[in-house]
Order: structure tokens, then C-alpha cells, then sequence
């Protein structure tokens, strides 16, 4: 199976649904935040797209993202 890009994901609605759970899922984290694989494990999104939409959210200053341990720690803007 082929992947698709980010522009054609978006576009397609019967995944949109699973997207618009990320943020709500890290702002309900507190201060804490979520590390990538907490953040895979509550939302059923391929890897590669889920690296892109944080790494989108990211550098839209919706989510800040930091390392703890070599882990990778995202939390609301």
C-alpha cells in the first residue's frame, strides 16, 4: 500500500476525525505533555503521518516539543 502525502491526508475526511484528537489528547496531558509513543499509542494514525502533523503543529506554535532522556515531549503552546 502505497503511501500518501500530507496535503492528500488532510484532504481526505475519514481520517480528519483521528487528527483532531492530537491537540485536545496534549492540552488534557497538563504541563506534563505526552512523548511521541504515548501520543501513537492513543491515536490510530500511520507514523509517518502522525511525524508530520506534530512536526506541522509544532511549527505552527500550536505544540512545543522537547527532548527528556532522549524522548521526545510534546505540550501545548
Amino acid at each position: 500500500m502505497p503511501l500518501t502525502s500530507f496535503a492528500t491526508w488532510l484532504q481526505s475526511k475519514h481520517r480528519m476525525p483521528e487528527a483532531d484528537r492530537v491537540v485536545p489528547l496534549i492540552v488534557q496531558a497538563g504541563p506534563e505533555g505526552l512523548s511521541r509513543g504515548q501520543i501513537a499509542s492513543a491515536i490510530d494514525l500511520e507514523r509517518d503521518t502522525l511525524d508530520e502533523l506534530l512536526g506541522g503543529l509544532v511549527r505552527f506554535g500550536t505544540l512545543v516539543v522537547t527532548s527528556q532522556d532522549g524522548v521526545l515531549v510534546y505540550r501545548a503552546a
